[in-house]
């Protein structure tokens, strides 16, 4: 259809429909280019013959790959849980390391404003 639209054979006519230019081919236009469709609407080679049975050996292999996907599966999550209970201990840690490295500024440190025992009379 677009091939048919850009050598001109297909003509369409453009509408502004919610704001937006859209391109519509009248059914007329489309019946001069294709042809009607006839009664017996289906052609020989239209249709796909599925057979629902499956080989025994094909039903084998499915099975053990997808009990396979279902270990694997399992496997990933125990290991996402894994990773993230080692990030959460890797952060635990660095807050640790954080609090025992800080060291206090000389004006964070308490002044202590009261005298010794021993000088009550300088009071």
């Amino acid at each position: 259809i677009y091939k048919l639209l850009k050598s001109g054979e297909l003509s369409y006519t453009s509408v502004v429909k919610y704001g937006k230019t859209v391109k519509t081919i009248d059914t007329a236009e489309l019946m001069r280019v294709f042809g009607t469709l006839g009664a017996g609407g289906e052609r020989k080679g239209d249709t796909v013959k599925f057979d629902g049975d499956s080989t025994e050996v094909n039903s084998d292999f499915l099975l053990s790959l997808q009990h396979q996907v279902a270990l694997l599966q399992a496997e990933n999550a125990g290991l996402k849980d894994a990773v993230n209970a080692r990030d959460e201990h890797i952060s635990s840690l660095r807050q640790a390391m954080q609090l025992l490295e800080h060291k206090q500024l000389p004006s964070e440190m308490p002044t202590s404003t009261t005298s010794s025992w021993w000088r009550f009379w300088k009071k």
